[in-house]
C-alpha cells in the first residue's frame, strides 16, 4: 500500500481492499472518491450494476432550466470555448447543476461510447445516486477539483473513463454545480484540472458580472495588476453592501457563506464613501488592510463604475442575499416537494401563500425556498417575526421612521423591511401574534400597495411578493376575535400545512440525508443510532433533529459511524422507553439495542457479513470487530 506505487497499481490495490477485504484503503486514492465509495456502498448500489442515465419528465426539466437558467447562461460561451479547446484531445464537456443533473454537454467528434449518448441529454441524472461515483459528484460534495480516473468510478461500467470536474460558485459563495471533461484515455496530469478550472473561473466571473453591481473592485498584490483577469472579484452596490465575491476572496479572507448582509466597512479600515471620493477626484488606487490583517491595493475593474445596481438597500437590513438559487429544497415528502412547485406559480401569478406548521416543521425553510424559485429571486428576501419584536416596536420595523418621528429615532430616518422589500418577497413569521391595530394598517397595505413611513407624510409604492407562516389555527382566531377576517382572506392566497416529523413518509431517508447535510465531514449513522431516532416522538420537530444531529456530530471521532451512544441522553432514553422489556436503568441498555439490531440484521440477511454491514450502515471490518467483541458467530463468511 506504499505511495510509490504507479498511480495505476495503487488505484487498482485500493479498489481491490476494499471491494475485496471490505478495509478502507486511505492513502491510497483521494479522499473525495473513497467517501464517494462509502456514500454508494451505504446506499447499497452494486458495483457491478449498469449506468442508467435516466431523464427527468419534461415538466421538470422546464422547472430544471428555468431554475439554472443564470447558470446555464453565464456557462454557454466558456463551455463552447472549452469545448474547441479540449476536442482535439478526445475530451467530452459536461455542465451539471448541484444534483448532478446535465444542464448542457458537447460530445466529442471521435466519440464512440454509445453507451454514454445519455448523459449528454440535458436533464440526464448524472447524481452519485445514478451513476455511482463521478468527479462531478465528488467536486461538488468536496467543494474543490477533482480527479476520478478508470477503477476510481464506483461502478465497474465507468471504469474505461476518465474524467476531472471542478465546482462552480455563486457570487454569495454556494455550489451551483460543477464543469466536467471525460475521455477515455487516461488524463495529463494537472492538465485537465488546469483547464476545468480556468473555464470554472470564467463562469464565476459572468456570473458576478450578471448581479449588475455598482461597482466591482479586484484585490491586487501589487499595484499594475493586470486588469479584467485577476480572480479576487468583490462587487458592491451604491450602498456599499457586498453584493457577492469570487470564491478566490472567501478562500484568502475566510470568509463564510452567509445570508446575513455584509458591508464594506465590515471587511475594511476605510469607509465605503472615502473609496469612492477618492476615485471620483482620480486619486491612485486605495491600499487598504482587512481586519484579518491582509492588505491589497483596490483596484477598480473597467467597466464597473456607475452600473446599475441590482439591489437598492439603503440601510442594514436583516435580508438574506439576493442571488439566484441553484436548487430546490427536498422536503423529504413527496407531496410536499409537489406542492411547494405548485406554490412557486401561484407566487408568480401574484397570490401571497400561507405556511401552516408546528414550531420547527421548517416554515422558514420553505419560505426561503419559495423565494429562491420565484421570478422574485433577484430581489432581497425580508423576514420579520411578528412575535419576538414587542409591540411598540414593530410597527417601526414594518413601516420604517422619518427623521424625529420619536425619541431615538435614527438620524435621516430608516426604512422598514415593508420597503426593504421592494421587488423581492416579505416574509412575516408567526402572523397569527400581530396586534390587531398592525393588522388593519397591514391590511391596507396589502390592498394598496402603498406605505408611509412612521412620522411621514409621503406615501410610497411598493412591489412584494408576500409568504406568512403561523402555527396558530387562524380561523379559530378569526372566530375569537384575535384575528381580522378580511386580512385572513388576503394573506391565504394558497395555504400549505407542513406535517410533523413523525408524519413524514420516508422519514429513514430523511434522517440520513440531513445527517450528511448537517455533518462537517463525511458522516453517517448506524442502523442502531437510526432506530433510536425513529422511536423518539419529535415535540420540536425537524429544528430539534438537527440539533440532535450536530450534537452527535460533534461528540463522534472523524470518519465514525454515529452511534446511540453518541445521541444526547434524553434522545437514548426515549427511544429505549419504546423498547418491549427495555430497562431505563440498566447502564448496558444502549449496548443491548445495538446488539439487538445487529443480530435483526444478520437474521435478515442470512448471516451475509457483507449485506449486514451495508443494511447496518457500517463497513465490514467494523461489523467483524463487534461481533467478536459479543462473540458472536455469522452464519456464513
Amino acid at each position: 500500500m506504499s505511495m510509490s506505487l504507479p498511480a495505476n497499481q495503487r488505484r487498482t490495490e485500493a479498489r481491490k481492499v476494499y471491494f475485496q477485504q471490505g478495509v478502507l484503503p486511505t492513502g491510497l486514492i483521494d479522499d473525495a472518491i473513497l467517501n464517494s465509495w462509502q456514500r454508494c456502498s451505504a446506499s447499497s448500489k452494486p458495483a457491478n450494476g449498469k449506468a442508467e442515465f435516466n431523464v427527468i419528465t419534461k415538466s421538470s426539466l422546464i422547472d430544471l432550466v428555468d431554475m439554472n437558467g443564470s447558470l446555464i447562461d453565464a456557462a454557454s460561451v466558456p463551455l463552447e470555448q472549452l469545448s474547441k479547446t479540449v476536442n482535439g484531445a478526445g475530451y467530452a464537456v459536461l455542465l451539471t447543476d448541484f444534483n448532478g443533473h446535465a444542464l448542457a454537454g458537447y460530445r466529442n467528434d471521435r466519440w464512440d461510447c454509445k453507451s454514454m449518448d445519455g448523459a449528454f441529454r440535458q436533464g440526464a441524472n448524472l447524481s452519485e445516486l445514478s451513476v455511482g461515483t463521478t468527479a462531478m459528484s465528488c467536486a461538488v460534495s468536496e467543494r474543490r477539483p477533482v480527479t476520478v480516473s478508470g477503477v476510481e468510478h464506483y461502478l465497474n461500467a465507468n471504469r474505461v473513463f476518465n474524467c476531472a470536474a471542478a465546482p462552480i460558485f455563486d457570487p454569495a459563495g454556494r455550489v451551483l454545480g460543477a464543469v466536467d471533461i471525460t475521455r477515455e484515455n487516461l488524463l495529463v496530469p494537472g492538465c485537465a484540472l488546469s483547464l476545468v478550472h480556468q473555464c470554472v473561473k470564467t463562469i464565476e466571473r459572468r456570473l458576478m458580472e450578471s448581479l449588475e453591481p455598482f461597482i466591482t473592485f479586484s484585490l491586487e498584490w501589487a499595484l499594475g495588476g493586470a486588469d479584467g483577469s485577476a480572480d479576487m472579484l468583490v462587487a458592491l452596490d451604491e450602498y456599499g453592501q457586498i453584493m457577492g465575491m469570487s470564491s478566490k476572496v472567501r478562500e484568502v479572507t475566510g470568509i463564510p457563506q452567509s445570508n446575513n448582509p455584509i458591508f464594506f466597512q465590515d471587511l475594511f479600515d476605510l469607509k465605503f464613501e472615502d473609496v469612492m471620493d477618492g476615485l471620483r477626484g482620480d486619486g491612485p488606487a486605495q491600499f487598504v488592510t482587512m481586519y484579518s490583517g491582509l492588505s491589497f491595493f483596490l483596484q477598480p475593474v473597467n467597466g464597473s463604475y456607475g452600473g446599475r445596481s441590482a439591489r437598492k438597500t439603503p440601510g442594514r437590513a436583516h435580508v438574506q442575499g439576493s442571488q439566484p438559487e441553484s436548487k430546490s429544497v427536498d422536503f423529504g415528502d413527496p407531496d410536499i416537494n409537489q406542492q411547494a412547485q405548485v406554490l412557486v406559480k401561484a407566487m408568480d401569478r401574484g397570490l401571497p401563500v400561507l405556511v401552516q406548521g408546528e414550531t420547527g416543521t421548517g416554515k422558514e425553510v420553505m419560505a426561503t425556498s419559495l423565494h429562491q424559485r420565484s421570478a422574485n429571486r433577484a430581489g432581497n428576501f425580508v423576514a420579520i417575526n411578528c412575535a419576538a419584536i414587542p409591540e411598540t416596536l414593530i410597527e417601526g420595523e414594518l413601516f420604517g421612521h422619518t427623521e424625529g418621528a420619536y425619541t431615538g429615532a435614527k438620524r435621516g430616518g430608516s426604512p422598514g423591511k415593508i420597503e426593504q422589500a421592494h421587488k423581492g418577497t416579505l416574509f412575516l413569521d408567526e402572523i397569527g401574534d400581530m396586534p390587531l391595530a398592525l393588522q388593519s394598517r397591514m391590511l391596507r397595505v396589502l390592498e394598496s400597495r402603498e406605505i408611509t413611513r412612521l412620522g411621514g407624510q409621503t406615501a410610497k409604492r411598493v412591489d412584494f411578493q408576500l409568504i406568512c407562516a403561523t402555527h396558530r389555527n387562524l380561523s379559530e382566531a378569526v372566530q375569537t376575535g384575535q384575528f381580522r377576517e378580511d386580512l385572513l382572506y388576503r394573506i391565504k392566497g394558497m395555504t400549505i400545512k407542513l406535517p410533523r416529523l413523525q408524519e413524514r413518509p420516508g422519514l429513514r431517508e430523511f434522517i440520513q440525508t440531513l445527517c450528511q447535510k448537517i455533518a462537517v465531514e463525511e458522516r453517517f449513522l448506524s442502523e442502531a443510532a437510526v432506530r433510536v431516532l425513529l422511536g423518539h416522538e419529535w415535540p420540536g420537530n425537524v429544528r430539534e433533529l438537527i440539533y440532535v444531529l450536530t450534537h452527535a456530530d460533534v461528540v463522534a471521532a472523524p470518519g465514525e459511524f454515529i452511534e446511540p451512544h453518541h445521541l444526547p441522553s434524553d434522545i437514548t432514553k426515549s427511544a429505549l422507553a419504546h423498547e418491549p422489556g427495555a430497562d431505563l436503568e440498566n447502564p448496558n441498555a444502549l449496548k443491548a439495542l445495538e446488539s439487538a439490531a445487529i443480530e435483526r440484521a444478520l437474521e435478515c440477511d442470512g448471516g451475509d457479513v457483507t449485506a449486514a454491514a451495508k443494511r447496518l450502515g457500517i463497513s465490514r471490518a467494523t461489523l467483524y470487530r463487534r461481533l467478536k467483541a459479543k462473540k458472536q458467530r455469522p452464519i456464513c463468511q
